[in-house]
């Protein structure tokens, strides 16, 4: 999936300026016919008025209303000229875009367009992980969008001998690191089981530790021991959890937390539609709380969440119930999902949601810390603090 790029600048309101001046001239000079001028206007063969103006630059309905009143010969004059305003609008735009590529995306001003290596033919590749793809060869340069991993891509060249790519986008161009474009398509589901089942081994022998130092009354002195570790609060009876494997691993963290749990690793919003909807759907009644924790997986499915969760919050709220849907929380260097996606799915989900009560925990965890294991995933400590920010909040 691939966002669009930013809108390029167009130039109708120069083209519309450009006409409206050349048919007032062909006008005033008469243009081969005999149609008599007036002060306040021109007058046409039918008797009709025309209120030219001084404003004709911005006036688009004058332009259209003069062309409408000439006569056919006039009008093909201005058909003609037409075609010399297209041609002089491009001339303008090549003129005052010299940073802008072929296909309309303008390349950041401070791009030397020079150092483009052009490729003799586009060559096919494959983004290795989420990519943003930017204005520039850099990270500096502003983001125009982003390729999820194994998106087939056409580069156009190289800046510079090794640096970032140049590759159609959509109908414009844009560079992304050459770091993460690569000729072979790319399997990461088996790296991701990988990555999940440690993830949770770990937290796992994190509780496991926990448990045992507790148990044994041992004494705390290294560093890592010295800071209380945090502990679960007691939730009510009839809150559901639906999530992906990062519910997975919270609750594993808390021990269950009194929680029902309906979560399964590496899921989105098609496990959500055909599965974890039905399995909450069997519990939900009166008093109950849905939790539901989605998005990083597929952060491009923002509507279709929404048309979901909204569809079954109603449903559920005749029961009694009440639904949440918590923020995708941060994440950081990882090959599925960019911290971008994360904000801009973040972003929109809240103004489409009806009946269902936003939980802002990225802002949240972003303002009392958290720790990554490995840039997707947290550690014990930070799964417990947010599961009980979570079950403060509802």
């Amino acid at each position: 999936m691939v966002m669009r790029k930013k809108d390029t600048k167009k130039f109708n309101v120069l083209k519309m300026a450009l006409l409206a001046m050349i048919t007032t001239a062909l006008v005033l000079t008469g243009c081969g016919s005999s149609t008599p001028l007036v002060e306040s206007g021109i007058e046409s063969t039918s008797g009709a008025s025309v209120d030219v103006g001084a404003d004709v630059s911005s006036n688009t309905d004058a332009s259209e209303k003069v062309s409408e009143n000439l006569s056919s010969d006039e009008g093909a004059t201005i058909s003609t000229l037409e075609a010399g305003i297209e041609s002089s609008t491009s001339e303008v735009q090549e003129a005052t875009t010299d940073k802008t590529s072929e296909y309309g995306i303008e390349i950041d001003e401070e791009v030397d367009e020079t150092l483009i290596n052009y490729f003799e033919e586009p060559v096919t590749m494959y983004s290795q992980r989420a990519l943003n793809v930017r204005t520039g060869p850099s990270t500096k340069f502003d983001i125009l969008g982003y390729l999820e991993y194994n998106t087939e891509v056409k580069v156009l060249g190289q800046y510079g001998d090794d640096g970032w790519y140049l590759l159609e986008f959509f109908d414009g161009e844009g560079f992304a690191s050459n770091r993460y474009l690569a000729k072979t398509e790319v399997d990461l589901s088996a790296q991701r089981a990988q990555e999940e089942a440690a993830a949770l081994a770990a937290i796992e022998a994190e509780t496991a530790e926990k448990q045992t130092a507790t148990n044994q009354n041992a004494d705390q002195t290294n560093a890592n021991s010295q800071v209380e570790a945090p502990a679960p609060v007691v939730a009510p009876a009839g809150i559901v959890f639906i999530g992906d494997s990062r519910c997975v691993q919270m609750q594993a963290a808390v021990g269950g937390g009194g929680c029902s749990w309906v979560c399964e690793n590496a899921k989105g919003y098609v496990w959500l539609n055909e599965t974890a909807i039905g399995q909450a759907n069997n519990i939900v009644g009166k008093g109950t709380k849905v939790v539901i924790c989605l998005g990083v997986n597929d952060t491009q499915n923002i509507d279709k969440y929404a048309e979901l969760v909204n569809a079954y919050a109603a449903l559920w709220a005749q029961r009694g119930a009440k639904t949440y849907f918590c923020s995708v929380n941060p994440v950081w260097e990882n090959p599925y999902r960019t911290e971008e996606q994360v904000i801009a799915f973040n972003n929109a989900m809240p103004g489409k949601l009806v009946g269902i009560t936003w939980l802002d925990t990225h802002s949240w965890m972003e303002t009392n810390g958290y720790r990554l294991v490995d840039g997707l995933h947290y550690d014990a400590n930070t799964y417990i603090n947010l599961f009980n920010y979570i079950i403060g909040s509802i």
